[in-house]
């Protein structure tokens, strides 16, 4: 399964979650191969998991210059936009082999600040006339890339995680196609339930005026699948009691509102035909010691921690009640 973590909302925290449902799954399936595709240009996710701030930057920016990243593999499909190159299988990183914390059986393909400068050759190249399959074959590339790392490690055995990029461009594009469900992160707020909208308008076409051009239009002229819902992931909730506090639930009714709303006027674009919703609480310390350190979550345990000049402390109760939230949701995967 290839599941897209995306909304079309930034600073919803879809980098720090992609990284830990990548970790957790890595390590509560130990007979799985787990691939992470970072499609943000920031490459933030592909820095936590190369080894944090410092050891990851530097082991990023390396790759970077090798061209072992999205960017380096695009490169060869933009000289062979219709045909595979035969190095897909080049581009997987092997997690352990920079960051010790990682898990031993998590790989990575990772971001690029050059998919910022590639979105519009893509787009050029996706738009050509000859051959007639066009559009098809560039946004196959990420699709590509996935299904020969996969057969690499084993197809029954794969499971790969999207980080996708707010915005919908090109490269989140190919990012969509080459997901088959997708999980809709959402802080609480009024922009993260027009969000909600916006997956509807973008990626499916909803409540927008169908034009030959659209994504959705295109894809399924050419007999694409578009990815399903998965679920709706209320994250970052000040909890009470185990439950999201009255600003946040009002927020959070919201947004499940719209999402019900959608699932009213196109069922066929969720999971079992349902809308499925998950809290993950605030994480507190948790996200800025993991990210800076490259710890997965299920390796931290209550106290302080070194992060630059200062010791953040991290408490049992919300890293309990965390890890928890994370694990529950973790099994509807």
């Amino acid at each position: 399964m290839r599941y897209g973590v995306w909304n079309n909302k930034g600073g919803v925290g879809k980098s720090f979650l992609s990284f830990v449902l990548a970790t957790e799954y890595a390590r509560a399936n130990p007979k799985m191969s787990v691939v992470v595709a970072d499609m943000c240009p920031q490459a933030n996710l592909s820095e936590i998991i190369l080894g944090g701030n410092g050891a990851g930057s530097k082991a990023l920016a390396g790759l970077i210059k090798g061209r072992q990243t999205i960017g380096g593999y695009f490169d060869s499909r933009i000289t062979s936009p219709h045909a595979l190159t035969g190095t897909e299988s080049g581009f997987l990183i092997h997690a352990p082999t920079y960051n010790a914390s990682a898990p031993k059986n998590l790989w990575l393909i990772a971001g690029d600040p050059s998919l910022e400068l590639q979105a519009q050759v893509i787009n050029q190249i996706s738009a050509q006339t000859l051959p007639a399959d066009a559009w098809k074959s560039v946004h196959s590339w990420l699709l590509d890339l996935l299904l020969a790392c996969s057969k690499k490690l084993g197809d029954k055995t794969t499971v790969s995680f999207i980080d996708c990029n707010p915005s919908f461009s090109a490269y989140t594009e190919l990012s969509m196609m080459a997901s088959e469900r997708i999980i809709v992160p959402c802080s609480s707020d009024g922009s993260s339930a027009r969000a909600i909208d916006n997956v509807g308008s973008l990626l499916y076409g909803l409540g927008t005026q169908t034009y030959s051009q659209g994504f959705a239009s295109k894809a399924k002229a050419f007999g694409m699948p578009l990815p399903m819902i998965h679920s709706v992931l209320l994250n970052r909730s000040t909890q009470y009691n185990k439950k999201a506090s009255k600003a946040f639930g009002a927020m959070f009714d919201e947004i499940k509102d719209r999402t019900n709303a959608m699932l009213k006027s196109a069922p066929q674009y969720f999971v079992n035909k349902k809308a499925t919703f998950a809290e993950i609480p605030d994480n507190h310390s948790v996200a800025i010691v993991c990210s800076h350190l490259g710890r997965p979550l299920y390796s931290m345990t209550p106290g302080s921690y070194p992060v630059h000049d200062e010791n953040p402390q991290i408490n049992k109760d919300p890293l309990d009640r965390y890890k928890e939230h994370v694990e529950s949701f973790l099994s509807s995967l």
